[in-house]
């Protein structure tokens, strides 16, 4: 294949792409002059510009030229029970005419607070904030505060969020504009070696290891149930804080999260997403000992007191939103279903792949599925690991050309990876995994895809 029949073909699938979404294309012309960077979040953004969406209902959602899609995107993984489902809608409506700011406590809050301590093993008592950036950065600051350590322990390829500790040995400071001081105080450990953090540990200065307990970057790395039992071992000898962020795993592994399938439980956990129903929000929850750093009662000697404000804490409308949504999935139920559809889709995909002759090979964790690209020719397993975690991204270019033939053919996921909730019915997963073969046919020429 020669470098410009590559080109020419891409140049086909954009120049289709723009025909079939003029609408989006006027509505993303105006958004690049009042939007930096022409969208609100970076995995949105997509070359030549962003599809822009009007409404959603189930598993589908329409945009501004009415086309219809199957959506993989389900809110980041927020909305395991799909767009609108309406019990969730009765609850959101009964909230707005109670008051939709109250400015204190509201009863609404504390009934989803109660309900978080009853399906989450390790959490008695919880601390709301806004977004799942904001939980994990103020779940490091308790665990200084609760140890008098600064250090904290990151593994590698898990990700929790867009803040400076968060993106700390990821990006370089001068290129991302994150603090380089903050590198001084957190250390990176393997994902896969116990050893690893066996060495970060060992001088005793680390307040906290934070992890992503159902696989890192999304699932793409192993949930390894030894190895969170070795990190639990590791970190109680050591006096450091475990802190599992549960934002993408939490009620969707389970209804208590990874930490119950593990059997391990952490000091802190970090939840959002599916916890309010697909509004905004989050939550930090741990131990009533360990919660003590917050408020202004009597604590131990020495115990740090840590402030926390926020507009939007525990928000009426997302404490409506998941309080209806974890009371109907606190059975299982909707877990098994997602996690079946997604193993569905997955051979699915793969099915039409082979058919196709495309180098493009599925899986799923739970009701998440991971998109490989490359896989074939590099030799890699389909399956969680670190060298699918890789192959994803050294595939990058490919990846973008294959989300531009999947909106083409009525299918929105992010570019590796997508998210399935009840709302994908066996009638929704036969069109997409159409969708998916038709959107093969148009890549298959294209550098990356062929030759299998």
């Amino acid at each position: 294949m020669t470098t410009s029949h590559t080109s020419g073909a891409l140049d086909v699938l954009r120049a289709s792409y723009r025909e079939r979404f003029c609408a989006s294309a006027r509505l993303s012309e105006g958004a690049a002059s009042l939007l930096a960077g022409g969208v609100t979040h970076d995995s949105w953004a997509v070359s030549p510009f962003a599809p822009v969406f009007h409404r959603a209902e189930g598993a589908r959602k329409w945009d501004a030229d009415q086309s219809p899609f199957v959506d993989f995107w389900m809110g980041h993984g927020s909305l395991m029970l799909g767009h609108g489902h309406p019990d969730v809608v009765d609850a959101l409506q009964r909230q707005l005419t109670l008051g939709f700011h109250l400015g204190g406590s509201s009863a609404v809050s504390h009934r989803w607070a109660a309900k978080i301590c009853e399906m989450v093993p390790s959490v008695e008592t919880v601390r709301f904030t806004s977004s799942g950036t904001e939980a994990t950065m103020l779940a490091l600051r308790v665990a200084r505060a609760f140890t008098g350590r600064q250090i904290i322990v990151r593994l590698d390829g898990h990700f929790h969020g867009w803040h400076d500790e968060a993106m700390a040995h990821l990006l370089q400071p001068r290129n991302a504009g994150t603090s380089a001081a903050v590198a001084d105080c957190v250390r990176i450990a393997s994902p896969l070696d116990l050893d690893s953090v066996r060495e970060a540990l060992e001088e005793r200065d680390v307040a906290a290891v934070i992890l992503e307990p159902g696989g890192g970057s999304g699932g793409i790395l192993p949930f390894d149930v030894p190895y969170l039992s070795g990190l639990r071992r590791l970190t109680r000898e050591t006096g450091t804080l475990l802190i599992f962020d549960e934002v993408m795993s939490g009620f969707r592994y389970a209804p208590g999260g990874a930490q119950v399938l593990a059997g391990v439980r952490p000091d802190l956990t970090v939840l959002a997403k599916i916890l309010c129903g697909g509004l905004a929000g989050a939550a930090v929850g741990g131990s009533a000992e360990i919660m003590r750093v917050f408020g202004a009662a009597e604590r131990p000697h020495g115990l740090a007191r840590v402030m926390h404000s926020g507009t939007f804490n525990g928000n009426p409308l997302a404490a409506a939103a998941g309080l209806s949504t974890l009371a109907l999935v606190d059975d299982g139920e909707a877990q098994r279903r997602a996690a079946a559809a997604a193993d569905a889709l997955a051979a699915s995909i793969n099915a039409a792949a082979v058919r196709e002759g495309v180098d493009v090979r599925c899986f799923a964790q739970h009701s998440i599925f991971h998109l490989l690209i490359g896989a074939v020719a590099e030799g890699i397993p389909v399956e969680p690991s670190a060298a699918a975690l890789l192959v994803q991204k050294k595939r990058a270019g490919a990846h973008a050309a294959l989300r531009l033939a999947l909106l083409l053919e009525g299918i929105d996921c992010h570019n590796a990876h997508g998210w399935l909730s009840i709302a994908h019915t066996d009638e929704v997963l036969a069109a997409a995994a159409d969708g998916f073969a038709r959107a093969f046919r148009r890549v298959r020429s294209l550098d990356g895809f062929g030759g299998v």
